[in-house]
């Protein structure tokens, strides 16, 4: 292979992952849902570690599926290019921006900058209005 196919090859493997995390998410919210894993496993857990993916990610990628295309009705091909990890970051902001405005954020910001506006959906923008200063010989607040 050229080198110019070798790199067109790797963005085309990019696209398939942006596409196939939320494959997964549906497939592992209708699993849990629906109890489908008893068809070859005595657990959810059991079939998780027979896929080999730990409980906290498939939380994630079910709730992302949840959250966006079962709950707020999104496309779930309008989900592609953000990320399952700004998706799940911005979940909060659903309710607030709407689910479009939301995903269009995901796909936008950083997750630092989707944290920041979360916590501030949260608790409100915060003026630093206190600064705190620290002894440099015993590290007490001062």
């Amino acid at each position: 292979m050229d080198k110019a196919g070798y790199l067109r090859d790797t963005v085309d493997i990019v696209g398939q992952i942006e596409t196939r995390f939320l494959e997964l998410g549906a497939r592992l919210y209708k699993i849990r849902r629906e109890a489908l894993w008893q068809a070859g496993y005595d657990t959810y857990q059991d079939f998780l570690d027979a896929a080999k993916i730990s409980q906290g990610n498939a939380s994630i990628l079910a709730k992302i599926h949840y959250e966006y295309v079962i709950r707020s009705g999104a496309e779930q091909t309008n989900l592609i290019g953000a990320g399952y990890s700004n998706l799940y970051e911005a979940i909060p902001l659903i309710e607030r921006d709407g689910v479009d405005a939301t995903i269009t954020k995901a796909k936008l910001l950083t997750r630092s900058e989707l944290k920041e506006e979360v916590r501030e959906e949260k608790h409100g923008v915060c003026g630093h209005p206190e600064k705190i200063t620290i002894c440099a010989v015993c590290h007490k607040r001062l």
